[in-house]
């Protein structure tokens, strides 16, 4: 690596782990990099300072990462939240971060009519979802043609998804010394990949942008989960906007596209970004394709003519939740939740269609 000492020239460090499931990409803007430079300094010297700081934010990511896999993991018997799986109709202690993530996955159900849920686990099993992803069957295109899905009504009550029925039996406490307690009632497995990435997303952003020795604005994307970190004091007064590409979807059983193209380029200079959907996370069992969206009224894979959708929020975990949230209500009732609540996004339904929400507009690049 070359130092670049033109401070006017912008200067980014990028690094990729795999972990949890998606590789990591970590970006770290070191512009503004104070480098308590004397007179005589090398180039050398400047570009070990560098190194010195980029290898201790990497160990940082790595140790980060490696703790939420083992707390959070369900491909993993000895994590945390596999042991809590095991122990239902009692008491148990757990991790403060456990509960943390758990604490907020429980409050986003009534704001999402039930349908985005974190006790799917066993309906993810049935369908065959016990491994990792990677390991999943990923069949050729069947000969078959296929019919359009006919979508789901989601306006039943909530009185027959099951999910939503188990969140209420769910208790949390934190007792006097300060440890904390969940009781699962009997039946209940917890599955909180879907919040994790996003809230990692974050504690990585802001400790690396605002709690850590050198405060790099930064830019985490964990599979599609995308935090933006902005130090608590910018040496310059003109915010860094990070420009991000919205990727056209496409399904396993579907044609793929030759090359990856956008529909859309976003900026922001701040908060979040998640994009969910039917296309990627799809996998040939038991004579069907399955992915990982599940509509907890139905105990399946939600059938719905929204493909993808990105939401930009103020924090990741928000982002992806009310992202899983469009694209199980469908297209029509999920352009018009967007636009009663202001949320920016953009939807790309089963016919690769466009659409955007009004909020949008002033993040909006290209589209």
């Amino acid at each position: 690596m070359k130092a670049n000492t033109n401070s006017s020239t912008p200067q980014l460090l990028t690094f990729i782990l795999p972990a949890m499931g998606c590789q990591i990409q970590i970006s770290l803007n070191i512009t503004q990099l104070n480098l308590q430079q004397t007179p005589g300094n090398t180039d050398q010297e400047i570009v070990q300072e560098i190194d010195q700081k980029f290898a201790s934010v990497k160990s940082y990511v790595k140790e980060k990462l490696l703790q939420c896999e083992h707390i959070f993991s369900r491909f993993d018997n000895t994590s945390e939240l596999m042991i809590l799986n095991r122990h239902t109709n009692q008491w148990t202690d757990i991790s403060l971060e456990l509960f943390t993530v758990l604490e907020i996955a429980i409050a986003f159900v009534p704001k999402t009519q039930g349908l985005v849920t974190p006790t799917l686990l066993n309906t993810l099993w049935d369908i065959g979802y016990k491994h990792s992803f990677g390991t999943l069957a990923k069949q050729p295109t069947p000969s078959v043609q296929t019919t359009q899905p006919t979508l789901q009504d989601t306006s039943d009550s909530s009185k027959n998804n099951i999910g939503n029925q188990s969140i209420k039996n769910i208790k949390l406490r934190t007792l006097a010394h300060g440890q904390h307690q969940v009781f699962l009632p009997t039946g209940t497995a917890l599955d909180l990949n879907g919040y994790v990435k996003g809230w990692c997303a974050m504690q990585l952003a802001e400790y690396i942008s605002q709690r850590s020795d050198w405060q790099f604005p930064c830019l985490i994307d964990m599979g599609g989960d995308i935090a933006i970190g902005v130090p608590n004091k910018q040496e310059s007064t003109k915010p860094i906007t990070w420009a991000i590409a919205i990727a056209k979807p496409y399904t396993a059983d579907s044609q793929q596209l030759q090359d990856e193209e956008n529909i859309a380029i976003i900026h922001i200079s701040a908060g979040a970004v998640a994009t969910s959907g039917q296309d990627y996370r799809r996998w040939w069992h038991k004579g069907h394709w399955q992915h990982h969206l599940i509509h907890p009224y139905h105990a399946c894979p939600a059938k719905s003519d929204v493909l993808s959708a990105t939401i930009l929020a103020d924090n990741t975990l928000t982002a992806e939740v009310y992202a899983k949230y469009c694209v199980i209500l469908g297209a029509k009732k999920a352009l018009q939740w967007l636009s009663e609540q202001h949320i920016a996004a953009v939807l790309v339904d089963t016919n690769h269609k466009v659409m955007a929400s009004p909020a949008i507009h002033p993040n909006l690049i290209a589209i």
